[in-house]
């Protein structure tokens, strides 16, 4: 079993991870997204803003409350695996995203897949009773 303190280390590097590889999918010159922009759909848009404001949320929470900072960090998990299944679905846009990008977002789906794990062990290490 993961200790609390490692869980905690872990769920900021996932986040701070799943933060880079974010900015990577910004188009040139951050990132690699090819596809215009301008189709972008708002409702889109606007989760996308909220699994940001949820990602960044995650790392002081999980220091201060691990029990609810791991739960938001498990919901950061769903919703961006959400957000990937749907730009492969086109719902984000209609263009087809590129090898590279869509390569990118596998490696998000990895990474949220770890956070998913090291924030159930950080609030499973928060509820232990200590002896």
């Amino acid at each position: 079993m993961i200790s609390l303190s490692s869980a905690k280390r872990a769920v900021s590097g996932t986040v701070i991870v799943i933060l880079v590889l974010t900015g990577l999918g910004f188009p040139p010159p951050i990132g690699f997204e090819t596809r215009p922009q301008s189709s972008v759909s708002l409702i889109w848009l606007a989760f996308f803003l909220v699994i940001f404001a949820l990602e960044m949320a995650t790392i002081p929470l999980i220091y201060k409350r691990p029990v609810i900072g791991g739960g938001i960090g498990m919901l950061v998990a769903v919703l961006s695996i959400l957000q990937v299944l749907a730009d492969q679905a086109h719902l984000m846009q209609p263009e087809v995203a590129p090898l590279g990008y869509s390569i990118l977002e596998g490696m998000s789906v990895i990474a949220s897949l770890a956070l998913a794990y090291f924030s159930w062990a950080a609030r499973r290490a928060a509820r232990m009773p200590t002896s």
